[in-house]
Parts: structure tokens; C-alpha cells; sequence
């Protein structure tokens, strides 16, 4: 399958930490004192801003990349999922990336591995810019001729990525970024 992979929990780990949920939720004795039957309420108390904030700026970078990848499988440097998921100078930067592929008649296949986390917010309390950290996998993400044939046989590797993503309005993007090179991770 071409595209982007993500690593994801497994299911165990999220079985075993809906039931120390439900552990919890029983110590506390659920039952109403009016001696009344009510359900008791199952609800996730309420995220913070900075949690929203980083899960959004998260979903953006990841989406980046997914969008970069589906791009790539047609060097198309229009795709509008490109422009939904970053802007500013990260945006013609892959723009201008994919262009330079369809221009030689080349196309990008592959898997493209992302591990990203958050190194940075700012401000601390409602952040309206994220930085996240990763270390992308390239190792399978390789440029084919439109033919077919694969260009070179010369893989990637994993390179350190550092990227801002910002609330710019209409949600969060990826601003910039920049990827360093083979094995700096």
C-alpha cells in the first residue's frame, strides 16, 4: 500500500486502560447517597486549551505529511489537501518540491514514517503556535519515473524534523519546517 504509516497504540494497551478506568470509576462508589438509581456520568472532563492545541497541531503535521504523500503518488503540487493541512512557506515548499517531480516526470511511492511529539508551545497557556519534533522514516518513500521505474535504488533513512504549526485562523497548519539529513536520528 502506498501512502503514509503511522504508528498507532495497540489494542491492548487501550483494553487495559479502559479497564483501569473503569477500576477507578467503581472505587469511587457510583451509586447516588439519595438511594436513587442514576447512570453515572462517563464523560472526559473537560481538555485544556494547551492539550487542544497540541492535538490539533499534532493531527495538522501528520495530515502534512499524508496529504504530501497522496501528492507525490501524481507529483501533483495542486492537490488542495496540501494547502488544508499547511500555508506560508511549508506549503511552497512542497509545492515547489512536487513541481520540481512532475516537471522531470517523476512521481514519489512508498511509505513515509512519522514519529512526531511536541518539544514547544507558545504561549504556555493558549498556544497559537506548536512546535513538534520527529524523526522521519524515508527509508521506503523512493521517486519513481511515471514509467515505473524507479529512479534509484538509493534509500532514505531517518532525519531529524523540526516544524511550527500555527493557529492561523482557519485551524492549524504547518508554517515551516525543515528536515535534516539522512541518519541525524
Amino acid at each position: 500500500m502506498v501512502g503514509v504509516r503511522w504508528r498507532r497504540r495497540g489494542l491492548a494497551a487501550f483494553a487495559s486502560g479502559f479497564a483501569l478506568a473503569l477500576a477507578v470509576a467503581g472505587c469511587g462508589g457510583l451509586a447516588p447517597s439519595g438511594g436513587g438509581s442514576s447512570a453515572p456520568s462517563l464523560s472526559a472532563p473537560p481538555q485544556s486549551a494547551r492539550g487542544t492545541a497540541e492535538q490539533q497541531a499534532l493531527a495538522a503535521y501528520q495530515g502534512m505529511w499524508q496529504a504530501y504523500a497522496t501528492a507525490g503518488l501524481s507529483a501533483n503540487p495542486d492537490d488542495p489537501d496540501l494547502e488544508r493541512y499547511a500555508a506560508g512557506t511549508a506549503l511552497q515548499t512542497l509545492r515547489d518540491g512536487l513541481r520540481g517531480y512532475r516537471d522531470k516526470g517523476q512521481v514519489l511511492k512508498g511509505d513515509l514514517v512519522t514519529s512526531p511529539r511536541v518539544s514547544g508551545v507558545s504561549p504556555d497557556v493558549e498556544p497559537t503556535s506548536v512546535t513538534v519534533t520527529d524523526c522521519v522514516d524515508d527509508t521506503a518513500f523512493l521517486v519513481y519515473a511515471r514509467s515505473g521505474e524507479l529512479v534509484n535504488d538509493i534509500p532514505g533513512g531517518r532525519r531529524f524534523t523540526k516544524a511550527t504549526v500555527r493557529n492561523v485562523g482557519d485551524g492549524w497548519k504547518v508554517t515551516g519546517f525543515g528536515v535534516q539529513a539522512v541518519q541525524t536520528c
